[in-house]
């Protein structure tokens, strides 16, 4: 190693050794560390990582960031979005803190794993100065229906999570300086937010981004919203998208599944597949258009009579925004189906078929 390489490494372990104490195990299997500002951050099947506030404050300084977005707060923000221990009380279909979290769910993150006495009415302070910022560096995404949509929630950029579990301290290093790199370049994933606002996690970590419109954002809630609540493992076979009829395909899971590739216009909006119970999940997506109807049912089931013989189950759903957009189609939905309504996204209508 280079006497130049050698004393960064040896500067960087100081600098986040700094201010804190020993760990203590937590019977929750995270740690604790000096006032409590700890979070566990390992992906799963790795070594277990966590973190403390003066350690990602380092890291947005190593990013390059303004001096401004380089605060407690907004390192409140980064390690709460990281955090991967499960906790209750997150929204529906989130079990912790890095799958998604609202405002709210970093404030209680602030006041109970960091002590800090954060105000309610502080979120706008949350939301202006820390939480934007990030999501206009990329670092952060936000997930939302509408403007005011009560359910938006935040969630770390796939790399920007990648720099956070990294186990090794100067390969750690190595990814911060590359990330910084690119901002400083300007190859920031708010480019990518340009051309394509809604990102959506099809995989682990896996990024596609849809077309902006209502439609796309009521896609997005069916694979991170629905698929998590009534799937126990969920996958993404394909996503469709009103301005690429192509959208999102996972053509291997397709081959597998006997699923047309090729045949665009025939596909739903969404294909969700769950390989323990062999279920395949056939959704449309009703923001404006109609639901699955009966002639639409029909078609959909000539679709999938290739992997329904393989013995997967199919499963279709007609999938609404909210009650009101509901009950303008209801009369259209076809019997054996199912209805899910983003808005009160814990439960399912079903159509019974009948004797």
């Amino acid at each position: 190693m280079s006497g130049d390489l050698a004393s960064s490494a040896r500067q960087h372990a100081r600098t986040l050794e700094c201010g804190v104490s020993p760990c203590q195990r937590r019977r929750d299997g995270g740690t604790t560390l000096a006032g409590g500002v700890a979070a566990v951050v390992t992906p799963e099947l790795s070594d277990e990582v966590t973190l403390d506030l003066d350690e990602v404050k380092v890291l947005l300084c190593q990013l390059g960031l303004d001096r401004r977005l380089s605060t407690e707060q907004s390192a409140i923000c980064v390690l709460a979005l990281a955090d991967g221990i499960e906790r209750e009380g997150l929204l529906p279909g989130k079990k912790r803190l890095r799958d998604g979290a609202r405002i709210h769910d970093i404030i209680e993150f602030a006041r109970h794993a960091c002590g800090k006495e954060v105000a309610e009415n502080t979120r706008e302070s949350y939301r202006k100065l820390s939480l934007q910022p990030l999501c206009e560096e990329g670092l952060v995404v936000r997930h939302q229906l509408s403007t005011n949509d009560p359910k938006t929630f935040y969630r770390l950029h796939p790399e920007m999570l990648r720099l956070l579990t990294c186990s090794a301290p100067l390969e750690r290093r190595w990814l911060a300086r590359d990330m910084a790199t690119r901002l400083s370049q300007g190859e920031t994933w708010k480019q990518q937010r340009r051309r394509a606002e809604i990102p959506v996690e099809v995989g682990q970590p896996q990024m596609h981004f849809l077309s902006p419109g209502t439609h796309s954002r009521l896609a997005a809630e069916v694979v991170e919203v629905y698929a998590p609540l009534f799937l126990k493992t969920p996958r993404v076979v394909y996503l469709g998208d009103t301005r690429d009829k192509g959208g999102y395909q996972n053509r291997d899971l397709m081959r597998e599944l006997n699923l047309p590739i090729q045949v665009t216009a025939s596909l739903p909006d969404v294909v969700l597949l769950c390989e323990t119970e062999r279920h395949l999940v056939i959704v449309e997506v009703v923001a404006s258009s109609g639901p699955i109807s009966a002639p639409r049912l029909a078609q959909l089931q000539h679709l999938v009579q290739q992997s329904q013989s393989l013995g997967y189950r199919p499963r279709y759903v007609s999938a609404f925004p909210s009650r009101r957009v509901f009950r303008r189609f209801v009369e259209d939905v076809a019997w054996g189906t199912q209805v899910w309504i983003a808005s009160e996204a814990d439960q399912v209508i079903t159509f019974g078929a009948g004797a």
